[in-house]
């Protein structure tokens, strides 16, 4: 590869939470070779974990990282990226959060973090660019994300921005429990939350200013992007990806009751329209202009929340059975909470309501989070539990999303786009996600912006 290609810098930090001991190493070559944050962990986990690795053993290593325009001020760069052993596929997953994590990350001077072993003690690590302090936290024992965050502040004066968090779930190895940053913004699927509970770390934290000297696009470049993004009117500014919902409803493509059916008649108490209304302020990631985040609310019932986005209004709307949006609104809110994916909650729960036959009910958050009578079951995730449950296996690679019903559900005579997200659900090396569900976006009709 070229090695002018602009690539981060900064050292390999290897954190082992068991012995509690901490090694530094240069990655210069797999940086310049792998660009990004991704691109750089995954070589990590493919060369240092394992292949028959106990995603929750002490051998399993979670990683994080970000990319090198993370040292810019240009929109759209304020991305995350974790990466490890997943105890939802058994593979390795990526996964990246918005947020302003990223460039307190960057300003520790280390390119990717590193964390092995399992701890005796849940542990709060924190990250300077000269040491690693390893705090003993018994007290925050099953404390919910924001609950850490406000521990972490009166103690540290530590923002949520400066916070990576897991919730009960993910000490409770919920295996699709996630890893939580700026307590609304979630490093999502894989269960990367519980590969963190695993090791007895509640929350790892990175404060400094010493982010390494690194060459960025110009100035005019930045202003050219930051300044699109502030003067856009895409409808994404408005209404996130719940944007697209009405379209793929119409396009007998958004489930309904666990895949059952293919469209929702109730959808336009849930669509972008829907979520709209409730936006009351606009919230952005780091220096990003384009402020699309979902901050909502609803007054009469006291819920608020950020989001939901696309497939939570699927996994815990039309998949449940439920056409009411705060309804939705408050399960995204417990997730975020707890710690755990959405989209996979959701989806187990509509799984469980099949099983049932009981539509309508998502009392199950809280049980899933701690494990609780049917929860336990739950928290294993749709691939583990169909069988006790009686259901179809409605999951791709060990995880459940809105495009599974397009994998299961698509033959010769289906819509184009439904057998476009089929093909690319089946082969994508990424974790089923909406990001895929772009390739439906592509081929719609343009919609108006107002």
């Amino acid at each position: 590869m070229d090695p002018a290609i602009l690539h981060a810098k900064g050292s390999l930090c290897t954190i082992d939470v068991g012995s509690r001991s901490i090694t530094t190493e240069s990655i210069e070559d797999e940086l310049s070779e792998f660009i990004g944050g991704r691109g750089v962990a995954t070589k990590l986990a493919h060369d240092r974990i394992p292949f028959d690795a106990d995603p929750y053993g002490s051998e399993n290593r979670l990683y994080f990282s970000t990319g090198p325009l993370q040292q810019s001020q240009m929109s759209f760069t304020g991305r995350m990226n974790c990466t490890a052993l997943s105890p939802l596929t058994d593979g390795v997953a990526s996964v990246n959060a918005g947020g302003y994590l990223s460039r307190n990350f960057v300003g520790t001077g280390h390119s990717v973090v590193e964390l092995t072993g399992q701890s005796d003690e849940l542990l709060a690590v924190h990250v300077t660019d000269d040491d690693i302090e390893f705090e003993e936290v018994p007290e925050l024992k099953e404390a919910t994300v924001p609950e850490v965050t406000v521990v972490m502040n009166e103690r540290h004066g530590l923002e949520s921005g400066n916070l990576a968090t897991i919730g009960p779930a993910g000490e409770n190895r919920v295996r699709f429990a996630y890893v939580m940053t700026y307590d609304s913004r979630a490093f999502g699927r894989g269960g990367l939350g519980a590969v963190m509970g695993s090791k007895n770390v509640k929350a790892i934290t990175f404060q400094d200013d010493s982010a390494p000297d690194l060459e960025v696009p110009t100035e005019e470049i930045q202003s050219a992007v930051h300044r699109g993004a502030a003067t856009s009117d895409h409808i994404m500014r408005r209404q996130g990806t719940t944007n697209s919902i009405e379209f793929i409803n119409d396009n007998f493509s958004f489930p309904k009751r666990y895949f059952s059916e293919r469209s929702f008649g109730d959808i336009k108490n849930i669509d972008g329209d829907a979520v709209e209304e409730k936006k009351y302020k606009k919230v952005s990631c780091s220096v990003c202009a384009f402020v699309r985040k979902l901050p909502t609310k609803d007054e009469e019932r006291g819920v608020e929340t950020e989001g939901p986005e696309l497939e939570t209004v699927f996994s815990f709307g039309s998949n449940c059975g439920i056409g009411d949006l705060v309804d939705i609104m408050q399960s995204n809110k417990l997730c975020d909470r707890y710690g755990m994916d959405t989209i996979s909650c959701g989806n187990v729960i509509a799984a469980y309501l099949a099983s049932e036959d009981e539509f309508s009910n998502t009392d199950l958050v809280e049980k899933i989070a701690f494990r609780e009578e049917e929860g336990d079951l739950l928290a294993e995730g749709v691939a583990r539990a169909h069988d006790d449950l009686g259901v179809e296996n409605y999951s791709v690679k060990g995880v459940s999303s809105l495009l599974t019903m397009a994998v299961y559900s698509t033959d010769r005579d289906s819509p184009t786009p439904l057998r476009t997200a089929a093909a690319i659900t089946c082969t994508r090396r990424r974790l089923p996600t909406s990001t895929a569900e772009m390739s439906i976006r592509r081929e719609r009709p343009a919609r108006p912006n107002s």
